[in-house]
C-alpha cells in the first residue's frame, strides 16, 4: 500500500488524531533536526498534542533558544529606546507585552463571541426545533456539527496555551 493523499482537515476520531499527532510530531521533529544539521541553524519548536500535553525540541536545546530568542527580542526593543535616550526596565517592557497580548486575547474572545452570535443567527433551522423531533440522519449531521465545533475549540485551547507556554519561557 503506497502513500495517500489525505483531506487536510481536522482528525475526528481521537484514537486517530493521537496516532497522527505522535507520527506528525516525529516527523517534524526530524526534520527540524535536518534543517539544524545541515544549515547549523538554532532552533526550537513547542508542541502541544490533543490531550495538552508538551513536547519540544531544540537544537543545541530549547531553553538556549529560547533564550537567545528573548535576547534578541530585547536588543530590538532596547535599541529604539536608548536612541530616544528611555531606559525602561526590562520588566516595564515585558508587562507592557503582556498587556498588548491580554488585549489581544480580549479582542479575539469578542470576535468569537461576534461568530457564535452570527452562528447562531445564521443557522440551519432544523436545529432550532427541539431535539427530539429530528430524524436519524438529522441527529447525525448535528453531532458532525458538533464535533466540527469542538474540534476548534479544542485547537483555539491548544494555540492558547502554546502562547502562555512561551509567555512563561519569556519571563526566565
Amino acid at each position: 500500500m503506497g502513500r495517500r493523499k489525505i483531506k487536510m482537515e481536522m482528525v475526528q476520531d481521537m484514537n486517530t488524531r493521537q496516532v497522527t499527532f505522535s507520527k506528525r510530531r516525529t516527523g517534524l521533529f526530524k526534520k527540524a533536526s535536518e534543517l539544524a544539521t545541515l544549515c547549523n541553524a538554532e532552533l526550537g519548536i513547542v508542541v502541544f498534542s490533543p490531550g495538552g500535553k508538551p513536547f519540544s525540541y531544540g537544537k543545541p536545546n530549547l531553553d538556549s533558544v529560547a533564550e537567545r530568542f528573548m535576547r534578541e527580542y530585547d536588543d530590538s526593543d532596547s535599541g529604539d529606546e536608548e536612541e530616544s535616550g528611555n531606559n525602561r526596565p526590562k520588566l516595564k517592557r515585558m508587562s507592557e507585552r503582556l498587556d498588548l497580548l491580554n488585549q489581544e486575547i480580549e479582542a479575539e474572545k469578542n470576535r468569537g463571541e461576534t461568530d457564535q452570535e452570527k452562528l447562531e443567527s445564521a443557522g440551519d433551522e432544523r436545529f432550532k426545533n427541539s431535539i427530539e423531533t429530528l430524524t436519524l440522519d438529522e441527529l447525525n449531521e448535528y453531532k458532525d456539527k458538533l464535533q466540527t465545533v469542538h474540534g476548534r475549540i479544542e485547537c483555539q485551547v491548544n494555540h492558547m496555551q502554546a502562547s502562555s507556554c512561551l509567555m512563561l519561557l519569556s519571563r526566565k
